[in-house]
């Protein structure tokens, strides 16, 4: 039986995962990061622009409190998740000098680090200056995409319309907008979040936007998870994650699927994902069910500012 983590695709937040860049500057890494070849008949006008992605992203997991300066706003959820606790920068911040003061010390009053965003809506300009000041990157990945051209994609071979195969006991089984109790418990554990600020926190973020809870059950145990939220006519996925003694049973296949109906019967017209670069297990799933890289992402963390006093 598999030990381990759990296979995921999470959210960027989910994971301590530190960079792998190596000899690249994040202005460059964000133009230069490759992706596998996808499908040649995708249609590029039913595919969100990098900064209509980028909202979408930002919007389906918000920050309880926010701050706008110029392009940029700041996140605050008391530290839960990157996601909801870093600066997206959807534009130009005017005085970068000035506005990254003004940064810095907004996360430094709440006890939280100064932490980026950078996706390639992201100014290179502003890029630039952060890492002249210091910043570097702590995690990179790339925002994948699929047209949902010609309604709900196709199902599983061996998978009857009810989502459900008996043969094995498994069933897809979906809630929603109320986050139900034992896949928030599911969640929480096999995403290491156990703190009592982790159970406070995770339903205020989770449960926004009418956001749909699929989970892969067998004999009516939870064994995988994944979660959908259509935001302007996009439909974004994460949470992805399946319990480690049932990797490799092709729930996680199972999940994407039926998010994608899910996102379809909504009036999506697109799925997008958030996959952590070395998460080859993840970028390959996402491939092989047809999506494409429409960015790369990457946070940039402020370096440790030592006080004179």
């Amino acid at each position: 039986m598999p030990s381990g983590p759990p296979s995921r695709l999470d959210d960027v937040a989910s994971g301590p995962g530190r960079a792998c860049w190596r000899g690249c500057s994040p202005a460059r890494s964000l133009e230069s990061m490759t992706a596998e070849p996808g499908p040649a008949t995708e249609e590029p006008a039913l595919l969100p622009t990098v900064g209509q992605a980028t909202s979408a992203l930002m919007a389906s997991w918000p920050a309880l409190d926010e701050r706008r300066i110029g392009g940029w706003r700041l996140g605050f959820a008391e530290g839960f998740t990157r996601r909801a606790n870093s600066v997206w920068m959807l534009g130009p911040a005017g005085e970068t000098q000035l506005a990254l003061g003004a940064v810095e010390e907004a996360y430094r009053v709440r006890g939280l680090p100064s932490q980026f965003l950078a996706t390639g809506s992201a100014d290179p300009r502003d890029v630039a200056a952060l890492e002249a000041f210091g910043y570097s990157p702590t995690l990179t990945g790339r925002i994948l995409c699929r047209s949902l051209r010609g309604g709900e994609p196709a199902a599983l071979e061996g998978e009857s319309g009810g989502g459900e195969s008996t043969g094995d006991l498994v069933a897809v089984t979906q809630a929603g907008p109320e986050l139900p109790p034992d896949w928030l418990d599911a969640w929480l554990s096999w995403s290491d979040r156990r703190l009592a600020r982790d159970r406070r926190l995770a339903p205020r973020i989770l449960s926004s936007g009418g956001s749909s809870f699929l989970g892969v059950r067998q004999e009516r145990t939870l064994v995988a998870l994944a979660r959908v939220t259509v935001v302007d006519g996009t439909g974004v996925i994460d949470c992805l994650v399946t319990q480690s003694a049932h990797r490799g049973r092709g729930h996680g296949r199972l999940l994407l699927r039926h998010a994608q109906q899910e996102a379809a019967q909504r009036g999506a017209t697109s799925c997008l994902a958030m996959v952590v670069e070395s998460n080859a297990v993840s970028r390959r799933l996402f491939h092989r069910a047809g999506f494409t890289a429409l960015s790369s992402f990457t946070y940039l963390q402020a370096p440790e500012r030592v006080s004179c006093c």
